[in-house]
């Protein structure tokens, strides 16, 4: 690129003449009319040196820092010779265990100690990587201890651990490769290269052995009868053995990369200073995890702080978000304070080479005390499925969070509508990807189950109306998909099937976990390779219906595994192929029906937040966003009445590009999201009938005559079809409580197009509001179609003299009531330009601490992409403010607890058959090419 650059410069000043090349010295050829061949050579050479030089010095300098056997001495600057001695060392040379070592302890502090990795970036050469392997012992001794089922296997490894450190500083001196024996025999192999490249020849021994001690304070917490940390002298010492002992490590590692203080006393006064930091760091380590340890039972606040403010341990541990413990929360945080004021001037103490590294090591790690010192608020702007799942997720972390929402109920369209003993969904109506649910609860410590959420399965499926009065069953049991599919399209048609099914399987299984799983913070994170070997399987450039039509050959059963787009409010002739997946989660998985309605779900999730401290503001609407003078971080929101609440972040689960148009300042951003292709609308009818429809199922679909224009009047012309396809939920069919005794309640949902936004003028494509809509006449014609369409092909009778309240939402209802842009009621379209990196993302591009969840953010619409969305908020609000997931904690069940009946063996591509034949085929064409080789030395 700077070579492109150089030639477009080039060309530029030979045009203006600001320079010119004598006819004498060039060839007359040209790259481009105004560029000659020997000015592009001429930049592309010394582009090519420059950067093959600089790649060459790095090269060399990392080999000098890496390998100090090869290089006993690493100055800042080496020599050109040392640099080229570095660049002629043979990679045979290279210490392959050592480079392994560095890339493990890389991986486990990005992992599992984000602060120490980034600041430990702003070291340099050796010291950085004896920084890194120092905090990756210390990592890894922590997880043997900690990772464990039971106090006597922790005990064993602190024994181990106290073992390994007596033979690093033994007395008398031992044999070459006694200590390396010790570690292979005694610890796991991921584990062994954290000790096996421990910089122990230059570390005292002392720290060591004291935070072997803190580590087996730990372990006193498994005893019910008393927690360890009975005051704060306990505390403090507590707190020097697993924090101080490591920031006196550093410093000793400091002192031999650098140089040493000028005199013995500035040396222990900068090691006491360090150990008061230490200290202070492990106190506001202690302040932002209350309740993460609450979790494992433990409490490191003081016992006697406890009793002071009429507080009992078990107090703390059923509820770590109680005010009186924030309270205590606070106190310790200012003790943390204090120890920093006292110690921080020692960093300047510090040799040159290091004080600026140091200072940024410290202060992110303190900036976290600094937001837990002032962490009133984590403010969300609305209570749908994303809003409360994400303020469960964050209070879980130890957030005070409130939520706001317009309405008088949480959900959004989530929400029961209710009519004299008839329940109504408002929106969703199945439950599809129930591990997704299943997953979000466990990692609130709980269960579906456990709330009194009952999932009932519905079967069948669906029952699929034709309009020439044939039916087809969508079922989970095999047996019915083989009767139902070979009905149409015979023996062959079943296997094309479950064809389908493997392609649809891999669709599923890549996009959980590599789309709903990952996040994409920009065009790079579509470069992952793990992302990019599976693009094109994906399928994203062919539609829906084209690659079901590889499978199924009648328009009729292509219709049949296609009409489900209509959940991402695409038409199948556009939506990417990837979307198969909901046809396979359905048919794997079956579809579910929570008992009482989908808002059950909801309203579990609300609860757990509710315990786990969140508070809930409903009717009351969020007016802006305020953000700091330079509209640089959001700093809280204005409500409607006027109200100003300030914030440590802001989460917005409302409708993505109407908060961007009018909760935020109008930029060209906010602009260009209205214009983005958005998903349909709908016309849903809410019916209470005074009598049993049994005609009806529980899920009915009806597909249009003509297939394809009625989606195409939906997503290409935005209009009403005249002749739509549309669905029936019946939920009282599953579960009577959805309606009185004898009777049914009746969902209705016809898909029409979004409307026209005001601001952008009657002329597009669209519902135009208000002025060419007259919503009575729609409504009656969609109804009197609905009715007309279902008594026809089902052949119940008399469906409107049975109906005895209606509820209707319109495009237009589902702006004003859920602040849906254009009424759309799935959020922006999910063409391939917009999903992925192409998706407005998670957190705003320019303001700190502003983040979305819901529909139109990734990873995109419906209920369980949305909650697998909130994790991935969740956790970058976390990561911003340098938090570890508490739902990272669950130990995974390792492979040594696979029974040997269960353990997983892929069987050889060849069997011993095949090996027979390849080998005779084999040797008859070397007889062959032997006998053709005679022949033709015969013929000469």
């Amino acid at each position: 690129m700077p070579t492109c650059y150089l030639w477009v410069v080039d060309t530029v000043a030979l045009r203006r003449g600001t320079w010119v090349i004598e006819s004498g010295t060039k060839l007359g050829w040209h790259i481009w009319d105004g560029l000659d061949v020997e000015e592009a050579i001429f930049f592309l050479v010394t582009n090519a040196l420059i950067v093959f030089g600089l790649v060459a010095f790095d090269n060399a300098l990392a080999i000098i820092d890496t390998f100090p056997v090869l290089f006993p001495t690493a100055p800042t600057l080496p020599s050109p010779i040392q640099l080229v001695k570095a660049l002629l060392v043979s990679p045979a040379h290279y210490d392959d265990q050592r480079i392994i070592g560095l890339q493990e302890a890389l991986g486990r502090l990005r992992k599992k100690s984000r602060s120490f990795y980034l600041a430990s970036g702003c070291f340099q050469g050796r010291l950085r990587i004896d920084l890194v392997l120092l905090y990756s012992f210390c990592r890894v001794a922590d997880d043997l201890v900690d990772n464990v089922s039971s106090g006597t296997e922790a005990r064993h490894w602190i024994l181990k651990l106290t073992e390994f450190l007596d033979v690093c500083y033994a007395q008398t001196p031992i044999k070459p490769g006694v200590r390396d024996d010790f570690i292979r025999r005694t610890f796991p192999a991921k584990e062994q290269t954290a000790l096996l490249l421990l910089p122990t020849a230059y570390l005292p021994s002392h720290p060591f052995y004291d935070l072997l001690k803190g580590f087996e304070t730990d372990l006193e917490f498994s005893s019910k009868v008393q927690f360890p940390i009975a005051d704060a002298q306990t505390l403090q010492v507590y707190a020097s053995r697993v924090a101080g002992t490591v920031a006196e490590l550093c410093l000793e590692l400091v002192f031999h990369h650098t140089k040493d203080p000028a005199n013995e006393a500035q040396r222990q006064n900068i090691l006491q200073a360090g150990g008061r930091m230490g200290v202070a760091l492990q106190y506001i380590n202690i302040s932002r995890d209350i309740a993460v340890d609450a979790k494992m039972q433990r409490i490191y606040l003081p016992t006697e702080w406890l009793e002071a403010s009429d507080l009992s341990p078990e107090d703390v541990l059923q509820e770590p978000s109680n005010t009186r413990v924030e309270a205590l929360r606070q106190r310790l945080l200012s003790q943390a304070m204090g120890l920093y004021d006292e110690a921080k001037a020692a960093i300047e103490l510090l040799p040159s080479e290091s004080r600026a590294a140091m200072r940024v090591a410290v202060e992110s790690y303190v900036e976290i005390g600094r937001v837990l010192r002032g962490l009133g608020y984590q403010l969300k702007a609305g209570a749908g499925a994303g809003g409360v799942a994400t303020a469960a997720r964050l209070a879980k972390a130890g957030f005070q969070v409130t939520v706001f929402e317009k309405n008088d109920y949480t959900g959004g369209r989530c929400s029961l509508i209710h009519h004299e003993g008839y329940r109504f969904d408002q929106g969703p109506s199945l439950l599809l990807l129930p591990g997704l649910f299943q997953e979000t609860f466990a990692e609130l410590g709980t269960s579906l189950e456990a709330e009194g959420v009952r999932l009932m399965k519905c079967e069948p499926n669906y029952n699929i109306w034709f309009d020439d009065g044939e039916s087809f069953e969508l079922s989970t049991d095999v047996a019915r998909m083989k009767l139902e599919v070979e009905k149409w399209e015979g023996k062959d048609g079943f296997e094309r099937y479950l064809g389908f099914l493997q392609e649809a399987h891999r669709h599923y299984e890549i996009s959980v976990a590599q789309v709903l799983k990952r996040n994409f913070t920009s065009l790079l994170s579509m470069t992952r390779p793990a992302f990019l070997r599976h693009l094109f399987p994906l399928h994203p450039f062919e539609s829906i219906y084209s690659r079901a039509s590889r499978y199924f050959w009648t328009e009729r059963l292509r219709r049949v595994f296609t009409f489900g787009s209509m959940y991402m409010g695409m038409s199948p002739f556009d939506a990417p192929g990837t979307y198969s997946l909901l046809q396979y989660t359905e048919l794997a998985e079956g579809i579910w029906y929570p008992k009482g309605g989908f808002h059950s779900v909801i309203e579990a999730l609300v609860r757990i937040g509710e315990r786990l401290g969140v508070r809930y503001r409903l009717s009351t609407a969020v007016a802006s966003v305020n953000l700091d003078p330079k509209g640089r971080h959001a700093t809280g929101v204005t409500l409607e009445n006027g109200e100003a609440m300030t914030a440590d972040v802001v989460i917005i689960n409302a409708d993505l590009v109407y908060a961007y148009n009018n909760l935020l300042p109008t930029s060209s951003y906010s602009r260009s999201l209205q214009k983005r292709a958005a998903s349909c609308s709908s016309i849903s009818f809410y019916w209470a009938m005074n009598r049993q429809i049994p005609e009806l199922s529980t899920h009915n679909i009806f597909l249009a005559e003509h297939y394809r224009d009625s989606f195409d009047d939906i997503f290409k012309r935005q209009l009403i079809p005249s002749e739509p396809s549309f669905y029936v939920n019946v939920p009282s069919r599953i579960d009577p409580t959805a309606a009185p005794a004898g009777t049914d309640s009746i969902v209705v949902l016809v898909p029409v197009g979004h409307l026209v936004d005001e601001k952008q003028g009657i002329g597009r494509k669209g519902l135009a509001v208000q002025t060419q809509q007259d919503w009575k006449a729609m409504v009656t014609k969609a109804r009197e179609t609905v009715f007309a369409t279902v008594e026809a092909r089902t052949g119940a009778r008399n469906l409107q003299s049975a109906l005895v309240q209606e509820i209707v939402n319109t495009p237009q209802s589902w702006k004003d009531v859920f602040n849906l842009d254009k009424g759309a009621i799935l959020g922006l379209s999910h063409s391939f330009f917009n999903v992925l990196s192409f998706r407005p993302k998670t957190k705003h591009p320019w303001i700190e601490r502003l983040h979305f969840v819901g529909a139109s953010t990734h990873p995109g619409t419906g209920v369980p992409i949305v909650l697998a969305g909130a994790k991935i908020t969740s956790e970058q609000v976390l990561e911003g403010f340098g938090m570890e997931k508490p739902w990272g904690l669950q130990r995974a069940k390792g492979k040594g607890d696979v029974r040997e009946i269960d353990r997983i063996r892929a069987l050889p591509l060849l069997s011993n058959v095949h090996i027979a034949v390849l080998t005779l085929l084999l040797s008859f064409v070397i007889l062959a090419a032997r006998w053709w080789s005679s022949g033709v030395d015969e013929d000469r």
